[in-house]
């Protein structure tokens, strides 16, 4: 009791007040502005694919497009929902029907040119200037935002802000790009993202770490 007493004390005197974060969806909007305005960047030295106003007319190439948009944007909810406590447990795996779906209709979209198609080479896989740019960038603005709160979950915290801006930079470099457009180069873009969030995971115990406020009793 004596030394809970001496802890009471130490943060009634030491801890400053803390700042309330904005809701979550508030949360995520910045972050979505912000990776916007990071694909606007990448368009300063690449431009915008010559055929945007063509492809914009194609409901195949819109739908696919929103389901990345949407995957990102359901995923960094998702990570931003593991940071704060309390939150629904829904509000964690909304992303997943999102992903699935998408990789149904890029499957759907292949299958009759699936026996022509060959398997990209790991070179041309992305674009090696915009991918790294737009989800690097954007998974950054994220973890930036996700630092400030409570890491409850960094493995998870740090797969889902990864799988974000991966699906922020698919959604970008389509946009910018006219030689990214095949379904079967797109799933197998979504499962190196996949991928790559699952390996990289274990980092957000490096990254998300609980801040020490006071010092030893």
């Amino acid at each position: 009791m004596a030394d809970l007493g001496h802890l009471i004390d130490r943060l009634s005197a030491e801890a400053g007040p803390s700042r309330r974060l904005p809701p979550p969806v508030l949360r995520l909007v910045r972050w979505a502005l912000l990776s916007i305005a990071l694909m606007l960047l990448a368009t300063t030295w690449h431009g915008v694919r010559g055929d945007l106003a063509m492809v914009m007319g194609t409901p195949t190439w819109l739908v696919e497009q929103g389901l990345a948009l949407l995957t990102a944007l359901l995923a960094g909810f998702a990570a931003i929902s593991f940071s704060v406590p309390g939150r629904r447990g829904w509000e964690r795996l909304v992303w997943l029907p999102a992903i699935a779906f998408w990789v149904l209709v890029l499957w759907e979209s292949g299958k009759p040119d699936m026996a022509t198609q060959e398997m990209p080479a790991l070179v041309h896989l992305f674009c090696p200037y915009c991918f790294p740019v737009i989800s690097i960038g954007s998974a950054l603005f994220l973890a930036a935002d996700m630092r400030r709160a409570a890491p409850v979950a960094p493995v998870r915290m740090m797969g889902l802000l990864l799988i974000a801006g991966g699906g922020m930079a698919v959604f970008g470099e389509r946009m910018i790009h006219d030689d990214l457009d095949a379904p079967l180069l797109i799933a197998i873009q979504v499962v190196a993202i996949l991928f790559l969030g699952a390996l990289l995971a274990p980092l957000g115990r490096l990254l998300f770490r609980w801040k020490r406020v006071v010092g030893k009793m």
